[in-house]
């Protein structure tokens, strides 16, 4: 028996989010419903945006016969400006025309600058609650602030061009001829710019906009849908990794690395076998289908495979855990047997939770732990399963043995030394030689010990495990404990394997190629 760690491969992420699918699904639609609600009850905003282009003033004065070229870039020019497009002489000027009762902070707030990397235009983007708002907003920035900066900039070559004129009527007209002649060029120059110059300019006007820019539903809805997606394979793969529990075939052999001889499907469990049972104190669900039926008969057949040498007489029924299909696969594998023409003996060796009387509707005792304690004689203890046709059983066929069964009986004090002794043993070998088969129902593995007492007595052992409910800690925990004692042929039968609804076999994928020929 190997534990070397499984190699994860694709078809194992494919599982997981298959068996995930609903989670997955749930998140991403949640996300997007979120979304979408957000979205609807947010207030709808418009923006617009006014371009300005900055010029460079020295390269107007270079133009005009003089000056020098600026060592700035475009870029830099633009990015100097940035801030200048929301100074309070700016926003001041807006709130006047626009007539507005805002704050100028407030007016001030609606607006954002930014740069075109592109082109190098300044971006003025104003963002209001109403389109024709937007529009009006950015081109009152735009347009202020290239008025203002104009008017700045001319007033500022005025005042160069006052102090070199007061400079030149200061000159000695005969003594400073050239200086004279350079200073009236120069003078020249700058009343011209302080009548052109024009730093600033409204590239673009602002147009209204004709939907809003936030909230986007169509667009928050798919992004969130698509993030919802994400989410939940995420959160499939982070459950997968934390759910210890076993959920596939897969999952169980290579937790176990036992061959599986059988899979029983949810509808099988709780069945007493392939027909109903007469009595009064009756408890089976009704007959088989014929699909569960030929999974025990497939389970039948394969069992005769654990091992190639010796004969599988006496076949031990257990699980890790309570409630994983064990005396149901032990009744129904009975039924299986006897209906094949083996003389087949069920024994319930489970004598702490007995349920075989009560599902074959025979009395409660005297029963096995009765005679292990010498209060009944063989006679006394074995009863014949009895088919009820007219209830609606199934007629024995042609060939078919009657199923002799023998159930747990009163409840002994100390049931792993009754199973324990020697009286056990001797019983095992005596019913060994006179059925076919014969097949324990026993307690759990983990729980107590009376499975343990049994089991190096028997030919070989099905360890049932359920589906979406045994965990791998406990698989191992029943691995380890089955490797403590003397080695038997060992087979897993899985339960509750959930019908996928593609015929009598489409449910039913045993690796029969794992069993020991």
């Amino acid at each position: 028996m190997t534990t070397e760690p499984q190699e994860t491969t694709i078809g194992d992420y494919v599982r997981v989010l298959r068996q995930r699918r609903l989670l997955i699904a749930f998140v991403a639609i949640a996300c997007a419903a979120v979304a979408f609600g957000v979205s609807a009850l947010q207030t709808p905003n418009y923006k617009a945006t006014a371009s300005l282009e900055v010029k460079d003033v020295n390269s107007e004065l270079s133009v005009l016969g003089g000056g020098f070229l600026s060592g700035q870039t475009p870029l830099q020019l633009a990015s100097a400006h940035v801030a200048q497009v929301t100074r309070p002489e700016v926003v001041a000027r807006v709130k006047r025309q626009l007539k507005s009762r805002l704050t100028p902070s407030a007016l001030e707030n609606k607006v954002s600058v930014s740069i075109d990397p592109n082109s190098f235009l300044v971006k003025v983007t104003a963002t209001t609650r109403h389109a024709r708002d937007a529009a009006e907003v950015a081109n009152a920035f735009a347009e202020a602030d290239a008025r203002l900066s104009t008017r700045e900039t001319r007033a500022g070559f005025t005042s160069a061009a006052a102090k070199l004129n007061r400079k030149l009527k200061q000159l000695n007209s005969a003594k400073d001829a050239n200086t004279r002649a350079i200073y009236i060029s120069q003078l020249s120059r700058l009343q011209s710019l302080s009548a052109v110059a024009e730093p600033i300019a409204v590239s673009d006007q602002a147009q209204i906009p004709g939907s809003p820019s936030s909230p986007r539903p169509v667009r928050n809805t798919l992004a969130a849908l698509i993030f919802g997606f994400l989410l939940g394979v995420a959160l499939a793969f982070a459950r997968a990794a934390f759910d210890r529990r076993l959920r596939a075939a897969s999952d169980v052999t290579a937790e176990l690395d036992y061959p599986v001889v059988g899979q029983i499907r949810s509808q099988a469990l709780g069945h007493a076998g392939s027909v109903n049972v007469p009595g009064p104190k009756r408890k089976t669900l009704g007959p088989l289908t014929d699909a569960d039926e030929e999974s025990f008969r497939i389970l039948r057949h394969n069992v005769r495979y654990l091992a190639a040498d010796e004969e599988m007489r006496t076949i031990l029924v257990t699980s890790a855990m309570a409630q994983e299909g064990k005396s149901t696969v032990s009744s129904c594998l009975a039924m299986a047997s006897a209906a094949a023409g083996k003389r087949t003996l069920l024994v319930e060796c489970d004598l702490r939770r007995p349920v075989l009387a009560g599902r074959f509707g025979l009395s409660d005792g005297p029963g096995l732990s009765d005679y292990l304690t010498g209060n009944a004689e063989p006679s006394e203890i074995i009863r014949i399963v009895q088919t009820d046709e007219a209830d609606g059983g199934a007629p024995v066929g042609p060939g078919a043995e009657p199923l002799v069964c023998i159930t747990a009986g009163s409840s002994p004090p100390r049931p792993a030394d009754l199973l324990g002794s020697e009286r056990f043993r001797a019983f095992l070998q005596e019913v060994s030689s006179v059925y076919d088969t014969v097949i324990v129902d026993t307690a759990p593995l983990l729980t107590v010990a009376d499975t343990l007492e049994i089991v190096p007595h028997v030919s070989c052992v099905l360890l049932c495990v359920r589906l979406q409910q045994s965990t791998r800690d406990q698989a191992n925990a029943a691995r380890e404990a089955l490797g403590r004692l003397p080695a038997r042929p060992t087979g897993l039968v899985l339960t509750d394997v959930k019908d996928t609804g593609e015929g009598y076999y489409g449910y039913y994928a045993a690796d029969t190629s794992r069993v020991q020929a």
